[in-house]
């Protein structure tokens, strides 16, 4: 077994390349049914920390990037966030819309060698719609599912949801992965072991050491789809025998690995990195997506001060987005404030009846605070030490918080730490929490479907578990609706609501990059970390 050393001294097989079509010319021996070995043998990622296994009990990036290796999905979108077949060859539909039938595409194999079956994509559809936002509303509206054979099922509907397939191609966590049944049989609440799915890589879990190092390797029974890739859709191509992830938490280090070639991508670089990294010839640095970054203050509801709205509201009234993510953000063409619960580059990036957020005055807040009847509570912050701007956000709003006169207790801990810790429900003095700084790409919050804190599910909802009956009813007016028109209508009293209640605090936006060795080919934007179809060439 390759140890880290191993891999990070390691040198990289380097060979031309062509691409054909969107893919390289290599591909079309693992299409045809065996792959050959592509230009490099191990793509070599600086990554985060990887400490559970299971996307559906946790939305952490880490296991969302690890999900995406691994599993697939029935169907995902392209470049312009439209569903399209993944792992279903097709669907139609019956009863006036009231039934979907689903066919999955011939070649499906789990890791173990069993094939995908009808009941194992039922049971994963189910399993995820228990705790994802986006499925809950999927299994309020299923009336009953059917298998018909190993490959095709059907999806009853109880009432209309014309927006069934977009929520099992969703591409914001919790994405609908399927699963082998024995796995997405297990309780959602527990947090599955097994790491068995259908991706164009399998997991090396004897070379898993969770903090530090994960790695995969390519699937030689996946079968690609035949389309170019697009978005999260179309073929994904294993280009290399091994991916593997090394934790470098130091951004100086991590530059200086990549640099020298000892590490091939950099998903998420420190922005005060990237002019030094532009100056390298041997480094492409780019935007990874076509949308931006948007930042958030998630609070708890259920214990004080924050289940207190004028508190909430003060504390918002504080903020001033442009100070904010000025601190992590040089550039200040890249300082981008949003006043609105969506991505303010979507159609529904409203700013109306912002004004509680637009504040940006601290005396006002401390007066806001004062009326609220704040009595000195502490005030828990879970603070990231990487990746470098959730690290920097929270010193700045623990600054802010401080100024305003809260009872503020910043508590440093890595992601993976932070994740464990904001499932507690208890209080602050029993190992609980007030709140943490998140991050989520444009297309998370696009809409009211897959804004994962947009919600008023109370603790059947995500972190912070705000209560909300109206935003409830409102969300569910919206999926129900057919029309866009009406959709957007609903969506603008939702944020009303919203900021009415502030289920959580938005922070503003800034662009997202990445930094990779020029020899690698194939990096394309994706509204997640897609590591297939990318492949070594012959220079650097």
């Amino acid at each position: 077994m390759a140890t880290r050393r191993d891999l990070l001294k390691s040198a990289s097989l380097l060979a031309a390349s062509s691409a054909v079509s969107g893919f390289p010319s290599w591909a079309f021996a693992q299409s045809a049914g065996g792959p050959s070995t592509p230009p490099g043998k191990t793509l070599r990622i600086i990554g985060e920390s990887l400490q559970s296994l299971d996307p559906i009990w946790t939305t952490a990036p880490p296991t969302k990037n690890y999900a995406f290796m691994i599993f697939d999905q029935l169907f995902a979108v392209d470049d312009k966030y439209v569903p399209q077949p993944q792992m279903a060859a097709g669907y139609t539909t019956e009863d006036n819309g009231m039934t979907y039938v689903i066919t999955l595409r011939d070649g499906l194999l789990f890791h173990d060698g069993e094939p995908v079956r009808s009941a194992d994509c039922i049971a994963s559809i189910k399993r995820w719609s228990a705790r994802d936002g986006f499925g809950r509303a999927v299994a309020a509206a299923v009336g009953e599912y059917q298998v018909v054979s190993d490959k095709v099922f059907k999806i009853k509907l109880a009432h209309n949801f014309p927006l069934l397939i977009d929520a099992l191609g969703k591409s914001n966590s919790s994405q609908c992965f399927i699963m082998p049944e024995r796995m997405a049989t297990v309780d959602p609440t527990k947090q599955i072991t097994e790491s068995i799915g259908s991706g164009p890589y399998r997991f090396l879990r004897e070379e898993w050491v969770p903090g530090s190092f994960n790695a995969f390797a390519r699937f030689d029974k996946y079968v690609p789809r035949s389309e170019p890739p697009s978005g999260i859709a179309g073929g994904k191509i294993a280009g290399f025998e091994r991916v593997a992830f090394t934790v470098i938490d130091d951004p100086s280090t991590a530059m200086s690995a990549l640099m020298a070639g000892e590490q091939d991508y950099w998903p998420a670089p420190a922005d005060d990195l990237l002019e030094v990294m532009k100056g390298d010839p041997s480094i492409v640095v780019s935007q990874r997506t076509t949308s931006n970054s948007y930042y958030m203050l998630q609070v708890n509801h259920l214990q004080p001060p924050f289940n207190n709205p004028g508190v909430r509201r003060a504390l918002a009234m504080a903020i001033n987005q442009v100070e904010l993510i000025s601190a992590i953000q040089p550039d200040p063409k890249l300082v981008l404030p949003c006043y609105s619960f969506y991505d303010c580059q979507s159609p529904y990036g409203i700013e109306d009846n912002a004004a509680v957020i637009k504040t940006a005055d601290l005396k006002k807040a401390k007066e806001a605070l004062a009326a609220a009847g704040y009595k000195g509570e502490k005030v828990v912050l879970l603070a990231v030490s990487s990746p470098p701007r959730l690290s920097g956000l929270n010193q700045v709003l623990d600054n802010v918080m401080r100024k305003l006169g809260m009872n503020v207790e910043l508590q440093a801990m890595d992601f993976a730490t932070m994740a464990t810790r904001r499932t507690s429900k208890e209080p602050v003095e029993a190992g609980g929490w007030s709140g943490f700084i998140t991050g989520w790409t444009g297309g998370d919050v696009a809409n009211p479907a897959v804004n994962q804190l947009l919600h008023g599910a109370g603790e059947k909802g995500w972190f912070g578990w705000a209560n909300d009956p109206k935003l409830e009813a409102l969300k569910t007016s919206w999926f129900r609706s057919a029309d866009p028109a009406e959709r957007a209508v609903i969506a603008k009293q939702i944020q009303v609501q919203a900021f009415e209640t502030l289920p959580y605090i938005p922070l503003g936006a800034t662009s997202t990059y990445h930094a990779y060795r020029a020899d690698l080919k194939g990096v394309f934007p994706a509204p997640v970390n897609a590591y297939w179809n990318i492949s070594k060439g012959d220079k650097a």
